[in-house]
Protein backbone atom coordinates (compact mmCIF):
# COMPACT_ATOMS: atom_id res chain seq x y z
CA UNK A 1 0.00 0.00 0.00
CA UNK A 2 1.98 3.37 -1.05
CA UNK A 3 1.73 6.71 1.55
CA UNK A 4 2.51 9.12 -0.84
CA UNK A 5 0.05 12.16 -1.04
CA UNK A 6 0.17 15.24 -2.99
CA UNK A 7 -0.85 18.19 -1.11
CA UNK A 8 -1.21 22.15 -1.87
CA UNK A 9 1.69 23.80 0.28
CA UNK A 10 -1.00 25.43 2.38
CA UNK A 11 -2.12 21.98 3.55
CA UNK A 12 1.93 21.18 4.68
CA UNK A 13 3.11 21.71 8.41
CA UNK A 14 6.30 20.30 10.19
CA UNK A 15 6.86 16.77 11.14
CA UNK A 16 5.87 15.81 7.42
CA UNK A 17 8.12 13.76 5.12
CA UNK A 18 8.96 15.69 1.90
CA UNK A 19 9.26 13.13 -1.16
CA UNK A 20 9.43 15.81 -4.19
CA UNK A 21 7.99 19.05 -4.91
CA UNK A 22 5.27 19.42 -8.15
CA UNK A 23 7.04 22.05 -9.77
CA UNK A 24 10.29 23.01 -11.63
CA UNK A 25 13.27 22.08 -9.46
CA UNK A 26 14.49 25.82 -9.86
CA UNK A 27 11.69 27.33 -7.49
CA UNK A 28 12.69 24.73 -5.31
CA UNK A 29 14.87 26.35 -1.60
CA UNK A 30 16.16 22.82 -1.28
CA UNK A 31 19.01 21.35 -3.09
CA UNK A 32 17.82 17.76 -1.93
CA UNK A 33 14.08 17.36 -1.57
CA UNK A 34 13.54 14.46 0.94
CA UNK A 35 13.42 14.97 4.13
CA UNK A 36 11.36 15.41 7.23
CA UNK A 37 10.46 18.94 7.00
CA UNK A 38 10.95 21.71 10.13
CA UNK A 39 9.37 25.03 10.83
CA UNK A 40 11.84 26.96 8.78
CA UNK A 41 11.51 24.18 5.63
CA UNK A 42 7.94 24.83 6.09
CA UNK A 43 8.57 28.83 5.83
CA UNK A 44 10.91 28.86 3.07
CA UNK A 45 8.11 26.48 0.71
CA UNK A 46 5.70 28.69 1.36
CA UNK A 47 7.61 31.57 0.36
CA UNK A 48 8.75 29.86 -2.95
CA UNK A 49 5.61 30.30 -4.45
CA UNK A 50 5.70 26.20 -5.00
CA UNK A 51 1.96 25.27 -5.22
CA UNK A 52 2.21 21.80 -4.61
CA UNK A 53 4.31 18.84 -2.83
CA UNK A 54 4.50 15.22 -2.48
CA UNK A 55 4.93 13.54 1.12
CA UNK A 56 4.80 10.20 2.56
CA UNK A 57 2.93 9.62 5.35
CA UNK A 58 4.69 6.50 6.45
CA UNK A 59 7.83 8.53 7.37
CA UNK A 60 6.21 11.65 9.23
CA UNK A 61 2.83 12.89 9.50
CA UNK A 62 0.07 13.39 7.64
CA UNK A 63 -2.11 15.84 6.46
CA UNK A 64 -4.76 16.91 9.15
CA UNK A 65 -8.18 14.64 8.75
CA UNK A 66 -10.44 17.69 8.23
CA UNK A 67 -7.98 19.06 4.90
CA UNK A 68 -9.07 17.90 1.33
CA UNK A 69 -6.01 17.03 0.30
CA UNK A 70 -5.63 16.78 -3.71
CA UNK A 71 -6.50 13.59 -5.93
CA UNK A 72 -3.21 11.51 -6.77
CA UNK A 73 -3.11 8.74 -9.37
CA UNK A 74 -3.07 5.11 -8.34
CA UNK A 75 -2.11 6.22 -4.59
CA UNK A 76 -4.05 4.70 -1.57
CA UNK A 77 -3.88 6.76 1.90
CA UNK A 78 -2.97 5.43 4.92
CA UNK A 79 -3.52 7.39 8.23
CA UNK A 80 -1.21 7.38 11.05
CA UNK A 81 -1.02 8.45 13.93
CA UNK A 82 1.39 11.94 14.64
CA UNK A 83 4.39 10.39 15.99
CA UNK A 84 7.90 10.83 14.19
CA UNK A 85 8.87 8.28 11.64
CA UNK A 86 10.55 5.30 12.40
CA UNK A 87 13.64 6.49 9.80
CA UNK A 88 14.02 9.70 10.29
CA UNK A 89 16.25 10.97 7.38
CA UNK A 90 19.93 12.32 7.94
CA UNK A 91 18.63 16.21 7.63
CA UNK A 92 16.73 15.27 10.90
CA UNK A 93 20.01 15.93 12.33
CA UNK A 94 19.55 12.87 15.14
CA UNK A 95 21.79 9.30 15.15
CA UNK A 96 19.92 6.44 14.30
CA UNK A 97 20.02 4.05 17.29
CA UNK A 98 21.64 0.57 17.01
CA UNK A 99 19.51 -2.17 16.59
CA UNK A 100 18.03 -4.81 18.63
CA UNK A 101 17.90 -8.76 17.91
CA UNK A 102 13.78 -7.99 17.32
CA UNK A 103 14.96 -7.44 13.38
CA UNK A 104 15.29 -3.75 13.81
CA UNK A 105 17.88 -2.32 11.50
CA UNK A 106 21.24 -2.15 12.43
CA UNK A 107 23.24 1.04 12.82
CA UNK A 108 25.63 0.64 9.69
CA UNK A 109 22.22 -0.55 7.68
CA UNK A 110 20.60 2.84 8.49
CA UNK A 111 23.92 4.77 7.79
CA UNK A 112 23.78 2.76 4.47
CA UNK A 113 19.93 4.08 4.14
CA UNK A 114 20.76 7.66 4.55
CA UNK A 115 23.82 7.24 2.18
CA UNK A 116 21.90 5.79 -0.43
CA UNK A 117 18.85 8.11 -0.22
CA UNK A 118 21.65 11.28 -0.06
CA UNK A 119 23.19 9.67 -3.00
CA UNK A 120 19.89 9.54 -5.26
CA UNK A 121 18.45 12.74 -4.12
CA UNK A 122 21.91 14.58 -5.28
CA UNK A 123 21.75 12.61 -8.88
CA UNK A 124 17.93 13.65 -9.26
CA UNK A 125 18.60 16.78 -8.22
CA UNK A 126 21.54 17.57 -10.16
CA UNK A 127 19.75 16.36 -13.51
CA UNK A 128 17.22 18.76 -13.04
CA UNK A 129 19.86 21.46 -12.45
CA UNK A 130 21.60 20.46 -15.36
CA UNK A 131 18.56 20.10 -17.94
CA UNK A 132 17.91 23.86 -16.94
CA UNK A 133 21.24 25.19 -17.91
CA UNK A 134 20.19 23.57 -21.14
CA UNK A 135 17.30 26.55 -20.91
CA UNK A 136 20.07 29.22 -20.07
CA UNK A 137 19.42 29.10 -16.32
CA UNK A 138 22.54 30.14 -14.20
CA UNK A 139 24.18 27.37 -12.21
CA UNK A 140 23.22 27.55 -8.39
CA UNK A 141 26.01 28.58 -6.58
CA UNK A 142 24.33 28.28 -3.09
CA UNK A 143 22.60 24.82 -3.63
CA UNK A 144 25.93 23.49 -4.50
CA UNK A 145 27.89 24.59 -1.97
CA UNK A 146 25.04 23.36 0.29
CA UNK A 147 25.47 19.80 -1.33
CA UNK A 148 29.27 19.87 -1.23
CA UNK A 149 29.04 20.26 2.72
CA UNK A 150 26.35 17.26 3.31
CA UNK A 151 28.73 14.99 1.06
CA UNK A 152 32.04 16.17 2.66
CA UNK A 153 29.76 15.65 5.89
CA UNK A 154 28.75 12.24 5.36
CA UNK A 155 32.37 11.32 4.50
CA UNK A 156 33.86 12.51 7.11
CA UNK A 157 31.44 10.52 9.76
CA UNK A 158 31.34 7.54 7.62
CA UNK A 159 34.32 6.84 4.93
CA UNK A 160 34.13 3.34 5.08
CA UNK A 161 29.95 3.02 4.54
CA UNK A 162 30.75 5.63 1.88
CA UNK A 163 33.05 3.74 -0.38
CA UNK A 164 30.72 0.38 -0.18
CA UNK A 165 27.70 2.56 -1.30
CA UNK A 166 29.77 3.53 -4.15
CA UNK A 167 30.77 0.21 -5.11
CA UNK A 168 27.37 -1.38 -4.21
CA UNK A 169 25.38 1.11 -6.27
CA UNK A 170 27.62 0.44 -9.24
CA UNK A 171 26.56 -3.44 -9.00
CA UNK A 172 23.22 -3.19 -8.22
CA UNK A 173 21.87 -0.54 -10.71
CA UNK A 174 24.27 -0.10 -12.92
CA UNK A 175 23.84 3.36 -14.55
CA UNK A 176 26.51 4.77 -16.74
CA UNK A 177 24.90 8.76 -16.80
CA UNK A 178 26.38 11.74 -16.48
CA UNK A 179 24.63 12.44 -13.30
CA UNK A 180 25.67 9.49 -11.69
CA UNK A 181 28.76 9.54 -13.03
CA UNK A 182 30.18 13.16 -11.29
CA UNK A 183 28.25 12.07 -8.07
CA UNK A 184 30.45 8.87 -7.36
CA UNK A 185 33.18 11.67 -8.46
CA UNK A 186 32.83 13.85 -5.92
CA UNK A 187 32.32 11.15 -3.21
CA UNK A 188 35.26 9.27 -4.32
CA UNK A 189 37.53 12.39 -4.64
CA UNK A 190 36.33 13.59 -1.39
CA UNK A 191 37.38 9.88 0.23
CA UNK A 192 40.43 10.10 -1.46
CA UNK A 193 41.20 13.54 0.01
CA UNK A 194 40.50 12.06 3.00
CA UNK A 195 43.24 9.79 2.64
CA UNK A 196 45.43 12.39 1.68
CA UNK A 197 44.84 14.56 4.77
CA UNK A 198 43.40 17.25 3.06
CA UNK A 199 41.15 20.15 5.67
CA UNK A 200 37.31 20.43 5.16
CA UNK A 201 37.79 23.36 3.04
CA UNK A 202 40.02 21.21 0.33
CA UNK A 203 37.20 19.02 0.97
CA UNK A 204 34.38 21.03 -0.68
CA UNK A 205 36.32 22.68 -2.64
CA UNK A 206 36.84 19.29 -5.17
CA UNK A 207 33.49 18.12 -4.16
CA UNK A 208 31.93 21.07 -6.21
CA UNK A 209 34.66 20.59 -8.80
CA UNK A 210 33.28 17.22 -9.36
CA UNK A 211 29.97 18.29 -9.29
CA UNK A 212 30.35 20.61 -11.93
CA UNK A 213 33.67 19.03 -13.97
CA UNK A 214 31.26 17.78 -16.81
CA UNK A 215 28.45 20.80 -17.19
CA UNK A 216 29.54 21.21 -20.49
CA UNK A 217 27.98 18.15 -21.63
CA UNK A 218 25.15 20.24 -21.72
CA UNK A 219 26.18 22.40 -24.40
CA UNK A 220 27.13 19.17 -26.91
CA UNK A 221 24.92 17.64 -29.04
CA UNK A 222 22.65 14.68 -27.18
CA UNK A 223 23.68 12.03 -29.63
CA UNK A 224 27.68 12.46 -29.41
CA UNK A 225 27.31 12.93 -25.07
CA UNK A 226 24.98 9.65 -25.09
CA UNK A 227 27.92 8.04 -27.48
CA UNK A 228 30.41 9.67 -25.01
CA UNK A 229 29.29 6.73 -22.98
CA UNK A 230 29.63 3.76 -24.25
CA UNK A 231 30.20 3.60 -27.95
CA UNK A 232 33.39 4.12 -30.38
CA UNK A 233 34.23 6.18 -33.05
CA UNK A 234 33.52 9.22 -32.19
CA UNK A 235 34.78 12.81 -32.68
CA UNK A 236 36.49 13.30 -29.13
CA UNK A 237 38.01 16.51 -30.78
CA UNK A 238 34.23 17.82 -30.10
CA UNK A 239 34.10 16.24 -26.83
CA UNK A 240 37.04 17.86 -25.32
CA UNK A 241 34.91 20.90 -25.76
CA UNK A 242 32.64 20.12 -23.23
CA UNK A 243 35.78 21.62 -20.58
CA UNK A 244 35.59 25.20 -22.41
CA UNK A 245 32.42 25.42 -22.20
CA UNK A 246 31.63 23.84 -18.73
CA UNK A 247 34.15 26.65 -17.94
CA UNK A 248 31.99 28.90 -19.67
CA UNK A 249 28.72 28.24 -17.81
CA UNK A 250 30.39 27.73 -14.36
CA UNK A 251 31.50 31.81 -14.97
CA UNK A 252 28.00 32.64 -15.62
CA UNK A 253 26.52 35.41 -13.42
CA UNK A 254 27.42 33.05 -10.63
CA UNK A 255 30.03 33.34 -7.76
CA UNK A 256 32.16 29.94 -8.04
CA UNK A 257 35.62 30.75 -6.78
CA UNK A 258 38.74 31.01 -9.26
CA UNK A 259 40.22 27.97 -7.58
CA UNK A 260 36.90 25.81 -8.72
CA UNK A 261 37.07 26.80 -12.42
CA UNK A 262 41.23 26.03 -12.36
CA UNK A 263 39.94 22.73 -10.95
CA UNK A 264 37.65 22.17 -13.28
CA UNK A 265 40.11 23.42 -16.49
CA UNK A 266 42.61 21.01 -15.36
CA UNK A 267 40.77 17.97 -15.03
CA UNK A 268 41.35 16.12 -18.51
CA UNK A 269 45.62 16.99 -17.85
CA UNK A 270 48.04 14.33 -16.69
CA UNK A 271 51.32 14.96 -15.16
CA UNK A 272 52.73 12.99 -18.14
CA UNK A 273 51.68 15.50 -20.41
CA UNK A 274 48.77 13.35 -21.85
CA UNK A 275 45.37 14.33 -21.90
CA UNK A 276 44.11 18.35 -22.50
CA UNK A 277 44.00 21.37 -20.61
CA UNK A 278 42.36 24.64 -21.22
CA UNK A 279 44.58 26.54 -18.46
CA UNK A 280 46.86 28.91 -20.08
CA UNK A 281 50.49 29.11 -19.97
CA UNK A 282 51.50 25.28 -19.43
CA UNK A 283 51.13 25.79 -15.84
CA UNK A 284 51.40 22.78 -13.69
CA UNK A 285 48.50 20.85 -12.38
CA UNK A 286 47.33 21.63 -9.02
CA UNK A 287 47.21 18.71 -6.55
CA UNK A 288 43.25 19.57 -6.55
CA UNK A 289 42.96 19.17 -10.56
CA UNK A 290 45.45 15.89 -10.48
CA UNK A 291 43.20 14.40 -7.77
CA UNK A 292 39.84 15.16 -10.13
CA UNK A 293 41.54 13.43 -13.18
CA UNK A 294 42.38 10.80 -11.41
CA UNK A 295 38.95 9.69 -9.95
CA UNK A 296 37.17 10.82 -12.78
CA UNK A 297 39.02 8.44 -14.84
CA UNK A 298 38.69 5.58 -12.74
CA UNK A 299 34.98 6.04 -12.28
CA UNK A 300 34.72 6.05 -16.31
CA UNK A 301 36.63 2.61 -16.47
CA UNK A 302 34.46 1.32 -13.73
CA UNK A 303 31.09 2.81 -16.52
CA UNK A 304 32.73 2.63 -19.35
CA UNK A 305 36.14 1.36 -19.45
CA UNK A 306 37.17 0.42 -23.38
CA UNK A 307 35.74 -0.61 -26.39
CA UNK A 308 35.02 -4.36 -24.58
CA UNK A 309 33.21 -3.30 -21.70
CA UNK A 310 33.47 -1.48 -17.86
CA UNK A 311 36.08 -2.65 -16.02
CA UNK A 312 36.17 -4.93 -12.57
CA UNK A 313 37.02 -2.51 -10.19
CA UNK A 314 40.14 -4.60 -8.84
CA UNK A 315 41.22 -4.50 -12.59
CA UNK A 316 40.57 -0.80 -13.10
CA UNK A 317 43.14 -0.08 -9.93
CA UNK A 318 45.70 -2.14 -11.38
CA UNK A 319 45.55 -0.76 -14.94
CA UNK A 320 45.54 2.83 -12.83
CA UNK A 321 48.68 1.94 -10.52
CA UNK A 322 50.29 1.19 -13.48
CA UNK A 323 49.96 3.89 -15.70
CA UNK A 324 50.89 5.74 -11.96
CA UNK A 325 54.15 3.94 -12.47
CA UNK A 326 54.80 5.23 -15.59
CA UNK A 327 53.91 9.12 -14.06
CA UNK A 328 50.37 9.59 -15.28
CA UNK A 329 49.23 9.78 -11.72
CA UNK A 330 50.94 10.77 -8.43
CA UNK A 331 51.70 7.24 -6.46
CA UNK A 332 51.03 8.23 -3.57
CA UNK A 333 47.46 9.44 -4.84
CA UNK A 334 46.85 6.12 -6.60
CA UNK A 335 47.46 4.66 -2.78
CA UNK A 336 45.42 6.43 -1.10
CA UNK A 337 42.33 5.37 -3.60
CA UNK A 338 43.21 1.89 -2.47
CA UNK A 339 43.20 2.03 0.80
CA UNK A 340 39.69 3.99 0.42
CA UNK A 341 38.71 1.19 -1.92
CA UNK A 342 40.78 -1.82 -0.64
CA UNK A 343 43.02 -3.68 -2.84
CA UNK A 344 40.33 -6.51 -3.76
CA UNK A 345 37.38 -4.00 -3.60
CA UNK A 346 33.27 -4.78 -2.31
CA UNK A 347 32.00 -6.47 -5.24
CA UNK A 348 35.25 -7.88 -6.62
CA UNK A 349 34.66 -11.80 -7.71
CA UNK A 350 37.55 -13.60 -7.07
CA UNK A 351 39.13 -17.15 -6.80
CA UNK A 352 40.77 -18.20 -3.83
CA UNK A 353 43.49 -21.08 -2.75
CA UNK A 354 40.87 -23.56 -2.04
CA UNK A 355 39.63 -23.90 -5.83
CA UNK A 356 36.16 -21.29 -4.66
CA UNK A 357 34.98 -18.69 -6.17
CA UNK A 358 33.37 -15.74 -4.04
CA UNK A 359 32.22 -12.50 -4.14
CA UNK A 360 34.25 -9.47 -1.87
CA UNK A 361 31.05 -8.14 0.65
CA UNK A 362 33.29 -6.01 2.87
CA UNK A 363 36.76 -4.87 3.65
CA UNK A 364 39.24 -5.49 6.63
CA UNK A 365 40.31 -2.28 8.21
CA UNK A 366 43.96 -3.60 8.83
CA UNK A 367 44.47 -6.36 6.07
CA UNK A 368 43.29 -5.13 2.87
CA UNK A 369 44.40 -8.50 0.94
CA UNK A 370 41.96 -10.59 3.82
CA UNK A 371 38.46 -9.53 2.86
CA UNK A 372 35.20 -10.66 4.06
CA UNK A 373 33.49 -12.92 0.87
CA UNK A 374 30.84 -14.73 0.43
CA UNK A 375 31.78 -18.16 -0.93
CA UNK A 376 29.34 -18.43 -4.34
CA UNK A 377 30.79 -21.58 -6.02
CA UNK A 378 32.44 -24.66 -4.85
CA UNK A 379 35.88 -26.19 -5.67
CA UNK A 380 33.90 -28.86 -7.99
CA UNK A 381 31.75 -25.75 -9.96
CA UNK A 382 28.60 -26.03 -8.02
CA UNK A 383 27.05 -22.60 -7.49
CA UNK A 384 25.30 -22.77 -3.68
CA UNK A 385 21.99 -22.13 -3.18
CA UNK A 386 23.02 -20.13 -0.42
CA UNK A 387 26.28 -17.89 -0.30
CA UNK A 388 28.72 -18.74 2.60
CA UNK A 389 30.36 -15.96 4.36
CA UNK A 390 33.78 -16.48 5.05
CA UNK A 391 36.18 -14.17 6.80
CA UNK A 392 39.98 -14.25 5.20
CA UNK A 393 41.90 -12.46 7.90
CA UNK A 394 40.17 -15.00 10.51
CA UNK A 395 41.34 -18.02 8.31
CA UNK A 396 44.59 -16.93 7.56
CA UNK A 397 45.68 -17.61 11.64
CA UNK A 398 44.85 -20.91 10.93
CA UNK A 399 47.10 -23.88 10.04
CA UNK A 400 46.13 -23.37 6.33
CA UNK A 401 46.04 -19.83 4.52
CA UNK A 402 42.85 -18.97 2.46
CA UNK A 403 43.78 -16.58 0.24
CA UNK A 404 42.47 -14.84 -3.28
CA UNK A 405 44.37 -16.29 -6.14
CA UNK A 406 42.69 -14.60 -9.17
CA UNK A 407 40.06 -12.01 -10.02
CA UNK A 408 37.07 -13.32 -12.05
CA UNK A 409 34.76 -11.82 -14.36
CA UNK A 410 31.86 -9.75 -12.68
CA UNK A 411 29.77 -10.14 -16.02
CA UNK A 412 29.50 -14.16 -15.57
CA UNK A 413 25.82 -14.76 -16.12
CA UNK A 414 25.36 -17.21 -13.42
CA UNK A 415 27.03 -15.12 -10.95
CA UNK A 416 24.19 -12.56 -9.48
CA UNK A 417 25.28 -9.82 -7.47
CA UNK A 418 22.07 -7.77 -6.65
CA UNK A 419 21.09 -10.98 -4.51
CA UNK A 420 24.14 -11.06 -2.78
CA UNK A 421 23.62 -7.57 -1.77
CA UNK A 422 20.38 -7.60 -1.44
Amino acid sequence: MTTRKRLACSQICAGMYLVRILDSWWKSPFFRHRRLLSSHDVRKLLQSGIQEVEIDTAKGLDVSPDAEPLPVKDTQECHLEAEAPPDQDDSSGQEPTSSSPGGKIRLEDEHQEQLIRLRGDTIAALKDMFEGVKTGQVIPHADMQETAKALVEKALTHPTVVAEIILIEHLEQFDPTLYSHVVDTALLSILVGLQLKWNVKQLEEIAVAALLHDVGYMRLPLNLVQARWGSIGIDYSLLQQHVDMGVALINKKSQFSPEIVHIVQEHHAYLDGSGYSTVLGGKPVTDSGTLLGLTDYVDELLSVGNASGSFPVALAIRRVFQEAQKGKFPTRFVEAMIRVLGVYPVGTVVQLSTGEDAVVVKQHPEMSVRPQVKIIRTCTGEILKEPELRNLATHSELKYEVRITKVLDSADPSINLREIFS
